[in-house]
């Protein structure tokens, strides 16, 4: 009978834990609906402050990165909040100040920096590129369940033809409600990735 109590009160605490969290998301969208119009919130997922490396022991590891691929509900500039295992919200007063892939490969390229690789687009030095990347996100979204969900595949394509797959999640909690701490934990699970890219290019 206690354990059947013990975990009705666990089951009890983390509904309200969930509801609380998407009041807070939710909250935080409605607040500028109620105001002015021109409360609008933007927010950058890639550091301003981020140090960079500028000598390195060996040559860096020079990656090209061929193209990020998003699912629809992340090509709008909308923050998303996931309410349920079915259902989202896409934030209209909190808003990414540039796409979301672009955020993407600027937070990469910090932290692959930090690895001793250098990540280049098209528009640079391509041809002195040793591997070329093609990432594919499936998910990178807040929860009600408070936690922060990166997952998808990443390809590199080896300067020898060879390709190499792999694929990766990412599940790391929040400490605190709110779409600027989500951001905080967003760069996070982008430098996790990062790593698990670095040592993928540069095993061997």
């Amino acid at each position: 009978m206690n354990t059947f109590i013990n975990n009705r009160n666990a089951l009890v605490c983390k509904v309200i834990r969930a509801r609380l969290i998407f009041a807070a998301f939710l909250g935080a969208s409605l607040v500028g609906c109620a105001s002015s119009g021109s409360a609008l919130q933007y927010y950058l997922l890639h550091s301003t402050t981020s140090s960079f490396a500028n000598e390195y022991e060996t040559p860096p590891h020079r990656l090209l990165i061929n193209k990020i691929i998003l699912p629809d509900y992340l090509k709008q500039r909308g923050l998303v909040y996931q309410t349920s295992s079915t259902s989202l919200h896409i934030a209209t007063d909190h808003l990414w100040a540039e796409p979301l892939d672009e955020g993407i490969t600027k937070s990469l390229k910090a932290s692959l920096r930090t690895q001793g690789v250098i990540l280049v687009t098209h528009n640079m030095n391509a041809k002195e590129a040793n591997d070329y990347l093609t990432l594919q996100i499936d998910d990178f979204i807040a929860t009600w369940q408070g936690d922060i969900i990166l997952s998808g595949q990443y390809t590199v394509k080896h300067i020898d033809e060879s390709q190499s797959a792999r694929n990766f999640e990412y599940i790391l909690p929040l400490a605190v409600d709110g779409f600027p701490a989500s951001i905080e934990v967003m760069r996070e699970a982008i430098h996790a990735l990062a790593e698990n890219i670095a040592s993928e290019v540069t095993k061997g």
